[in-house]
């Protein structure tokens, strides 16, 4: 049995299936179940406090994450997000879904948990004040974000991305690029 895991282990490996994320996409499992020309993607966002959380006023709105969301994909040939009105709601009926959950963490809660007596040595100049205009907690926040697309009236998901983090300043330029690169050929 230990011989057949080997082999089964080493046949992922070898035929580079270790990097899932690059072979699977909702491109492709969409374009397979699906075929059209374009669909239409309604995004929706939402703030989903973790344990990490930590309130910053770098902290991105709902609103600003959708639009985030919307111009990657407007670098894709086959997917539009739907227009929205005032309150939210789309304007055309979206073939799918894709709901963003995302949350402000320090990503010092790492270190702090593992390392909790890590102590930093200065530089001796005795200047150690932050930049003018710099609040020090905010350089050490990320942005925590993941999806799932839903085909529209189903519940179970098509696809459902892993959690990336991001430094609070390029929260916006990662979400652009990755749903550019999830959803292009």
């Amino acid at each position: 049995m230990k011989r057949l895991a080997f082999c089964l282990t080493m046949l992922v490996f070898m035929s580079g299936c270790g990097g899932f994320e690059l072979t699977d996409s909702p491109f492709l499992r969409i374009t397979r179940a699906q075929p059209k020309e374009s669909y239409l993607v309604a995004v929706e966002a939402r703030l989903v406090p973790t344990v990490d959380h930590v309130i910053s006023p770098l902290t991105p709105e709902e609103a600003e994450v959708r639009e985030a969301a919307c111009r990657g994909l407007s670098f894709t040939p086959r997917f539009r997000c739907v227009q929205m009105n005032e309150a939210g709601a789309a304007l055309e009926k979206p073939d799918y879904v894709v709901q963003i959950e995302y949350d402000v963490i320090d990503d010092r809660s790492f270190l702090s948990r593992r390392f909790p007596r890590f102590v930093l040595v200065s530089s001796g100049d005795g200047d150690n004040r932050p930049e003018e205009g710099d609040d020090a907690g905010d350089a050490n926040h990320e942005v925590r974000w993941g999806f799932r697309v839903i085909k529209v009236g189903e519940s179970k998901p098509v696809f459902q991305s892993i959690f990336r983090e991001e430094g609070a300043q390029f929260w916006s330029f990662d979400v652009e690029q990755w749903m550019e690169r999830y959803f292009s050929e």
